[in-house]
């Protein structure tokens, strides 16, 4: 029996080509022992051990690598998946924030307006009180003393005594409340335009007392702040007219009362702090039919706060 003729070792590193190689070895090995009709010698015995031990090792090496790269892969297929699931996140979190329409949008920055807004009418008219009482104080400090050299207290005792002007009587006294809400309120708003402004807040402030969370309590508190705007009293008028903004801003009175607290202080003459008021009516309410007379209101205070900036730097 014929020796076979050498194997040929696969050109492919991977390693089903090395145990093909390894098979065929094997095999060779076999059938030379078997058949008897050739021979080994001793140290080609040896050197094929070796070298069937090495293809083992090298075997094993190659497993242990195939190994750890399908452990590396798996972790980076885990590691990939981790990423996508949070730009998908990411991604939904963007569509649900920009699904939100421009009106939405517009209403938030809307209400922070109307806010900073009332902030504002707030601190101007603390700020103009506080001015009123700083004055007065002044004026205090000035008078003399009511005994300086005796003058004073002479003059007063050679003037003819004057008799202390008494309260003027209720100008309601006479007039029976209604007991229905509507004929009340129907009364102080008959007296306001008649011209009795006293006599109408005094019934509006009983409507609220007596109705506090009526439909009309909006426009009670604002015909009170009319009633004093009428008298001339801008700085009551305007904290009423605040009042109606903050506490009913989404009643009938509320863009009234805006236009008012302008004018208010365009009647104190601090023309610069009405300004924000009268645009912001000009801005919330374009198809009011006093949109004109508010822009002819703005032109004018305009005008006026630079004419006072103007004087204030020429002194």
């Amino acid at each position: 029996m014929s020796c076979p003729g050498p194997v040929q070792e696969t050109r492919s590193g991977a390693p089903g080509g090395r145990r093909s190689f390894f098979g065929c070895l094997v095999a060779w090995l076999i059938l030379g022992l078997a058949g008897g009709g050739c021979w080994v010698k001793k140290e080609v015995g040896q050197r094929l051990q070796a070298d069937i031990t090495a293809l083992q090792a090298e075997l094993g090496v190659v497993k242990d690598a195939h190994q750890k790269q399908k452990q590396q892969l798996r972790q980076r297929i885990e590691e990939a998946d981790r990423r996508i699931a949070e730009l998908v996140k990411i991604i939904e979190d963007y569509r649900r924030a920009m699904g939100r329409s421009a009106a939405d949008f517009g209403v938030d920055i809307d209400r922070l307006r109307e806010e900073l807004m009332g902030l504002k009418g707030r601190v101007e008219v603390l700020e103009y009180e506080l001015g009123r009482l700083k004055q007065a104080s002044q004026q205090q400090q000035e008078k003399p003393p009511a005994d300086q050299d005796g003058g004073t207290a002479a003059a007063a005792a050679s003037q003819p005594a004057t008799t202390v002007p008494t309260q003027p009587a209720d100008p309601l006294a006479a007039i029976k409340r209604p007991e229905k809400k509507e004929a009340f309120y129907k009364l102080a708003h008959g007296l306001l335009e008649a011209g009795q402004t006293a006599a109408a807040r005094q019934l509006f402030k009983e409507f609220l007392a007596k109705w506090p969370d009526d439909a009309y309590s909006d426009n009670a508190l604002y015909w009170i702040g009319e009633s004093y705007y009428a008298e001339g009293d801008f700085r009551l008028a305007a904290l009423t007219f605040q009042k109606v903004r903050t506490g009913f801003p989404k009643g009938d009175k509320a863009g009234d009362a805006l236009l008012k607290l302008g004018y208010c202080f365009y009647s104190m003459g601090r023309y610069q702090q009405a300004l924000p008021f009268l645009e912001k009516f000009v801005q919330d309410h374009p198809r009011s039919s006093l949109v004109a007379q508010a822009k002819k209101k703005i032109r004018e205070a305009r005008r006026l706060a630079r004419k006072k900036k103007s004087s204030r730097r020429n002194r």
